[in-house]
């Protein structure tokens, strides 16, 4: 199992994705959040295929059905991405623990911090 925290600091909401993978080689994905919108995302993707994991554009982790009213900042759906690359081998382990975490900075037109 891989696990990802989504600390989601621009409307206070947390939220773990959990990636299993499969006898099948599809991918169990559980996704708990203390945002309601997030955790309907989480009720309706609850496995998704290695195909989902890497065709971006076509993944039903994007698709309007499965994201319902998740505005398009919200982070959890690049984090299922994340948690199945991770677990998918897609991702070094060892990369993400000298890493461990991505940020997205809001910055002025001189890159200065906001």
């Amino acid at each position: 199992m891989s696990s990802v925290k989504v600390n989601m600091n621009m409307c206070d909401k947390v939220c773990m994705v959990k990636a299993t993978l499969r006898d099948d080689g599809d991918l169990n994905i559980e996704i708990v959040s203390d945002c309601t919108d997030v955790q309907s995302y989480g009720n309706r993707l609850k496995k998704i295929t290695v195909n989902d994991a890497v065709d971006y554009e076509h993944s039903a982790i994007n698709s309007m059905e499965m994201r319902g009213n998740l505005s398009p900042h919200c982070l959890v759906p690049s984090a299922v991405f994340d948690a199945a690359w991770l677990e998918l081998g897609m991702i070094s382990k060892s990369l993400v623990k000298k890493i461990r975490t991505n940020t997205v900075q809001f910055v002025d037109e001189n890159g200065d911090l906001l």
